[in-house]
């Protein structure tokens, strides 16, 4: 009696035990988040997003961390994401250009200051020799260029620029000139909000609408040519993929040649090579700054967040960042002596 009670029972009990696994399953699934799918950040998005409000590098990243998230602010399935490797100071080649007569003034400067935090892929393109650099290690490289300000002479050291840079295996370029204080963290914060693998240009102008040139033609033909460009006073910073699509208007000779064809200098060539030769729209970042610009207008609070400054002579009168600190500026004209201790306190050098 008893087996046969077991054996008539036992499909009933089964069925229970899987329906207990199916109810209990259910209700263990039922409280997690639904996962969309991947939603790869779109460098087009991502550009007008940062040349809408990008106030801090923060503001940028943020922009990016949220453009790679699902639908409901749940972060996208992992399985769908391409996984790429996290971007480290050491990946940004920094190139500086200066001229032999400012070694021992501006560029002494920024040696003692930033590039003494980012020696090892910081690339000083000037026109002399100079030993006293050479025997303290720095990467310095002597182009054969001119020493004057002329647009031959700009262009042909930034063409030694963009040569050097895809020589080497960093992952992106910024130019800056030797008046230029460069924050390296906001600086890294800065590009690691956009696709590493996507064409970025990016950087500030110093005009309020795009430029306009006339491109030379065959038979001495020209043609007028709109495009924006980031003032090589201010620094910019190009992607490593977009820098090789430059290549045929940029590499070798050819940067000068392209140069001469608009006649006009460095940085307006850039804009013109990455605008109106590829299409690809530059992203206007405040986060960058030249002489030419009100420096009073960067508060004291900002300053962190800045990616570069700058000082000089605006409208005949000294223009730096009002910040305060133990270096008066007598002492500190520039204030990045000041800056440099307010980022880096502990440097062996500060009050």
């Amino acid at each position: 009696m008893p087996k046969k009670w077991i054996r008539r029972r036992l499909p009933v009990l089964i069925i229970t035990f899987f329906i207990i696994l199916y109810v209990d399953f259910q209700l263990r699934t039922s409280n997690l988040p639904k996962l969309s799918p991947a939603q790869p950040p779109s460098s087009g998005a991502l550009q007008r997003s940062i040349q809408q409000a990008p106030y801090s590098a923060k503001d940028a990243q943020n922009t990016a961390r949220n453009s790679s998230r699902g639908k409901g602010g749940h972060p996208a399935s992992d399985g769908a994401q391409v996984i790429q490797q996290k971007l480290k100071l050491e990946d940004i080649f920094i190139a500086v250009k200066t001229t032999g007569r400012f070694h021992k003034t501006r560029l002494s400067l920024l040696l003692e200051t930033w590039i003494s935090r980012t020696k090892a892929h910081t690339f000083i393109f000037t026109d002399t020799e100079d030993d006293d650099l050479l025997s303290e290690g720095y990467n310095m490289v002597v182009t054969g260029c001119q020493s004057d300000h002329s647009q031959q002479a700009l262009s042909c050291k930034m063409s030694a620029e963009y040569d050097g840079f895809m020589a080497s295996d960093k992952r992106w370029f910024c130019h800056v000139d030797d008046d230029n204080y460069v924050n390296p963290e906001a600086l890294l914060s800065l590009l690691s909000a956009f696709p590493q693998d996507g064409d970025i240009y990016v950087g500030k102008p110093s005009l309020d609408k795009p430029i306009t040139a006339h491109e030379l033609l065959e038979g001495n033909a020209t043609r007028e040519v709109r495009f924006w460009f980031a003032t090589g006073g201010a620094g910019f910073c190009l992607s490593r993929r977009l820098a090789e699509k430059m290549a045929p208007w940029a590499s070798g000779s050819r940067f000068e040649q392209t140069s001469a064809k608009i006649r006009l200098p460095d940085d307006c060539t850039v804009g013109f090579i990455v605008g109106k030769r590829l299409g690809i729209s530059m992203v206007h970042c405040p986060l960058f700054h030249s002489h030419l610009e009100n420096l009073l207008l960067i508060s004291h609070r900002g300053i962190p967040q800045q990616v570069t400054l700058s000082y000089g002579i605006f409208e005949n009168k000294m223009n730096s960042i009002d910040v305060k600190g133990s270096f008066s500026k007598e002492e500190d004209p520039s204030r990045f002596k000041t800056v440099h201790c307010m980022l880096y306190p502990f440097t062996s050098w500060c009050p």
